[in-house]
């Protein structure tokens, strides 16, 4: 763990000092389309994504063993002018296909207090609902053959984000998959006054040299991977 990194992002909601959010310059050539980049690369990111999976089983419990600096973050939270003083929530995500799993880190956390939660998926468009969810609770169905909490899961508050990538670079830039959810729920949360830090979780693996960057894509505060937090570089 790089201390450093856990001062800079805490100093940031601690103290309300905004975080620089530097953009990778994109030229005006209607050629390089950062969308179109984005879509070249999601393939073999994803390639790249599932041989790390498949030669790391221990990853996850490594992640796991990060829950420290995840609970240093979220405390620092709770001093936020928008927090009702309860314990603040962290929120993951239900892993698919090769993305490392929060699971083990998330089971940590909710054992040290904190309440935690997971994203429902709405309609393109919109931004993602977030509702109670803790290790062993029942799940329904969602879109895109995943899993979600039910409808009758409490709705929940955010204040730390994990969420899951297929690749993110030196600037913690992220590549989704492109249905823009994360953008979209950081920007509005964010612009209701909320003090909500996003962490990305990736394999170190997935870190790659620069990533196109768009209008509309919101830089996470940093990323955790199974050796420690990585902020912007």
């Amino acid at each position: 763990m790089k201390l450093p990194t856990v001062v800079l992002v805490v100093a940031a909601f601690l103290f309300h000092v905004p975080v620089e959010r530097p953009r990778h310059t994109i030229m005006s050539d209607p050629l390089n389309d950062p969308a179109a980049e984005k879509a070249a690369l999601r393939k073999d990111a994803g390639k790249t994504r599932a041989a790390l999976a498949a030669d790391d089983a221990d990853a996850a419990g490594r992640l796991a063993a990060q829950a420290g600096i995840v609970a240093e973050i979220a405390t620092s939270l709770s001093d936020a002018p928008d927090s009702a003083g309860g314990a603040p929530v962290i929120a993951a995500y239900l892993p698919i296909r090769s993305e490392l799993s929060p699971l083990p880190l998330i089971e940590a956390l909710a054992a040290d207090g904190f309440p935690t939660a997971m994203p429902v998926t709405p309609e393109p468009g919109n931004q993602l609902l977030f509702r109670a969810w803790a290790l062993g609770a029942p799940l329904a169905d969602g879109p895109y053959n995943t899993k979600q909490p039910p409808s009758d899961a409490a709705e929940m508050i955010p204040s730390v984000i994990l969420a899951p990538m297929l690749a993110f670079d030196s600037s913690c830039w992220r590549l989704g998959y492109g249905g823009g959810f994360y953008d979209r729920t950081l920007s509005g949360l964010r612009a209701a006054g909320r003090h909500v830090v996003a962490l990305g979780i990736a394999y170190d693996g997935q870190l790659v040299d620069i990533l196109p960057t768009g209008p509309y894509d919101m830089r996470l505060d940093g990323v955790l991977t199974p050796s420690g937090l990585r902020s912007a570089g």
